[in-house]
């Protein structure tokens, strides 16, 4: 009679087959946020793959190659993508990478930061990589370190990070869509992302940013 694996051994495997692969770990853990079944679609993978390659230039610690835009329409499933499950994903392969994440909005960036964290606190995750868990006295809504080393906090156009550094950065819509049309909105977040968020990188040859946009 054949044994069958243990519930560690089967972790185990797919802890091994989530650090090879960001769109596996994507849809396993699409229900610790989203209600709806995953409808999944080319665009998905190719995305996960984009990222993916850039979480393992920044795990190694190597020079970054470009910075990404995502221009997609909406409903496309990008920021559930990039900004709530890829930093969680860079933690299970470098639990120490820090992230800067923004938006036009405050609250929306910390929206997306506490959909990071309830993927980090839920049971599918904590039976997966037990090793990785909130620090008690830096778990706030708009910033979070876990034990290891790793750190994310959020932001809003125009607003600062000071004395705060990031691994990657993460921009996620830095206009409100309803003032896509004003020259001034553009010409501050423009601003903003040349004069400020840039100078908030870890290293500035190895600190990507992922500008995400309709």
């Amino acid at each position: 009679m054949q044994n069958l694996p243990t519930k560690q051994q089967l972790s185990s495997r797919l802890s091994q087959i989530f650090n090879d692969s960001f769109y596996e770990f994507f849809k396993y853990y699409w229900d610790t946020v989203v209600q709806e079944e995953l409808v999944d679609n080319w665009h998905i993978k190719y995305l996960c793959d984009e990222l993916q390659s850039i979480g393992f230039q920044i795990r190694d610690r190597k020079p970054s190659e470009y910075d990404l835009i995502i221009n997609i329409p909406p409903g496309s499933t990008k920021s559930t993508i990039a900004t709530v499950m890829f930093p969680v994903w860079c933690w299970t392969i470098d639990p120490t990478m820090k992230f800067i994440t923004g938006s036009y909005s405050g609250d929306l960036a910390e929206d997306h930061a506490l959909l990071s964290r309830d993927v980090v606190r839920s049971e599918k995750f904590l039976n997966m990589y037990p090793d990785i868990d909130m620090r008690q006295d830096m778990d706030l809504k708009r910033s979070y370190k876990n034990t290891l080393g790793g750190m994310r906090i959020t932001t809003s156009v125009g607003g600062t990070s000071t004395g705060k550094h990031a691994h990657c950065i993460i921009i996620d819509d830095p206009i409100n869509p309803q003032d896509a049309e004003s020259e001034t909105a553009r010409l501050n977040a423009n601003r903003w992302m040349d004069r400020t968020i840039s100078t908030r990188k870890v290293d500035r040859d190895g600190t990507p940013t992922i500008l995400i946009m309709q």
